[in-house]
């Protein structure tokens, strides 16, 4: 939802496209960092992708399923690697 507020909203004060998908990639990231630098990073690549797809077709829905789908993949997975690989969450 940020991200199409903020593409109509920085796109009327004359922002060029790539300015509107990393400024909103970096905002995107900077309020994951409570996760780590890490995700930070992968936040960040994740909103120039989503910036790029919402500028190409200007849809939201796709976003949202797509936020949707990894954040329940996550969710489910998690344990299992936890419990199978406990050394990388030592």
């Amino acid at each position: 939802m940020v991200v199409g507020y903020l593409y109509s909203r920085l796109g009327d004060l004359g922002w060029g496209r790539w300015q509107v998908i990393l400024s909103t990639a970096v905002l995107r990231g900077s309020y994951h960092l409570y996760q780590g630098f890490g995700a930070f990073v992968g936040n960040a690549v994740m909103g120039v992708v989503f910036g790029w797809i919402y500028t190409r077709w200007g849809r939201l829905l796709p976003l949202v399923i797509t936020h949707v789908l990894l954040d329940a993949t996550v969710f489910v997975a998690y344990p299992f690697v936890a419990r199978a690989f406990p050394g990388l969450f030592s």
